[in-house]
């Protein structure tokens, strides 16, 4: 990206409108998330990164390009914000876009139960309302990853 010479072939496919309206990219977008897409250099980067990076310049490692105005299609560098994993998941249950039962202090209760391995996924799950995959995904830090990454990270 950082070699990126062309900024104008990514604004031509942008609906550039006012500051606070939403900026929608017109070329592909994924079919699951609605995120645009954008190729450069034979590799795929998401739109409203690169209207970051084409702004701002680099996105700090570890750090992901959110929404303020929560519509994956937009890329209106004004609605854009870095946050960490914790930063995003919290702005979305602020937002009601995320439901969740669990606190972190649930999910630290969880991966402590099933670190004892003295109840199965399924035990666990039944104690906390939820299904066993959100007992697996959390166990294996693919959910609320920013939970106790010190303890899991040695």
């Amino acid at each position: 990206m950082a070699n990126f010479k062309e900024p104008r072939r990514f604004w031509d496919k942008v609906d550039v409108r006012e500051v606070n309206e939403c900026w929608e990219w017109l070329a592909y977008k994924d079919g699951y998330s609605g995120y645009g897409q954008f190729g450069i250099h034979g590799r795929k980067w998401q739109a409203h990164r690169v209207a970051w990076i084409l702004t701002y310049g680099p996105i700090p490692e570890g750090l992901h390009c959110c929404h303020h105005c929560d519509n994956p299609g937009c890329v209106n560098p004004y609605h854009l914000f870095l946050g960490t994993n914790r930063d995003n998941h919290l702005d979305a249950v602020r937002k009601g876009r995320l439901a969740t039962k669990l606190t972190e202090e649930d999910v630290h209760e969880i991966r402590k139960l099933y670190a004892e391995g003295e109840r199965t996924q399924q035990e666990i799950a039944d104690g906390f309302d939820i299904s066993n995959v959100t007992v697996s995904d959390i166990t294996r830090g693919k959910t609320w990853s920013w939970v106790d990454k010190e303890d899991r990270n040695g």
